[in-house]
Parts: structure tokens; C-alpha cells; sequence
């Protein structure tokens, strides 16, 4: 990745965190993140961290990647037909286990 590629990931991020929301939706967003405790000083965190990421992030993250490529699990709560369905599209990738 170079710094183009990386400053046009940055840019689309951001873009993503705080795209244009009409009225109604920005009252829902507002009332979602109050819901969830999320305040304005967490959002200012999460927006500056975005700014400041950098090459050594990302080759840090794609290190942390193949360890969980590697060693990870992925756990999943999904409906009997949703699981029916990743059964047949993945046969045997799944150890499905009822949680209750």
C-alpha cells in the first residue's frame, strides 16, 4: 500500500463515519448513539484515530489477520434456517452448536 492508497482509505473512512444523513436520520443516528452511551468525546477519539492511521497500522493489522487466519474462531448466532443454509453452502466448515 502506498500513501495514495492509504490517504484515499483515510478520506473514504471518514466519509463512511460521517457521510450526509438527512433530518430523520441523523435523529435516529443521535438517538442510537444515546441508546448505546456512545458520547461526542468517544466520536472525537474514533475520528482523530482515523486520521492518524498510518502504513505501520495497517502492516500491524494484517499481522493480526494471519494469527487469526491461522488460530482464530469465528462464533456465530444465526436461526436453524440461516444455519440449514450456511450448512449447504459450506459443507462441513461448521461445528453448529445451540447455545440454549
Amino acid at each position: 500500500m502506498d500513501d495514495e492508497t492509504l490517504s484515499k482509505s483515510i478520506i473514504g473512512t471518514i466519509g463512511d463515519v460521517d457521510s450526509y444523513q438527512l433530518p430523520d436520520a441523523k435523529g435516529y443516528s443521535s438517538l442510537l448513539r444515546y441508546l448505546l452511551g456512545i458520547t461526542e468525546e468517544e466520536r472525537q477519539v474514533r475520528r482523530a484515530e482515523i486520521l492518524s492511521t498510518s502504513l505501520k497500522d495497517f502492516k500491524e493489522f494484517a499481522n493480526a489477520i494471519d494469527v487469526v487466519k491461522d488460530k482464530g474462531v469465528v462464533v456465530a448466532v444465526a436461526s436453524p434456517d440461516d444455519v440449514d443454509a450456511a450448512q449447504k453452502e459450506r459443507n462441513d466448515f461448521f461445528q453448529v452448536k445451540k447455545a440454549l
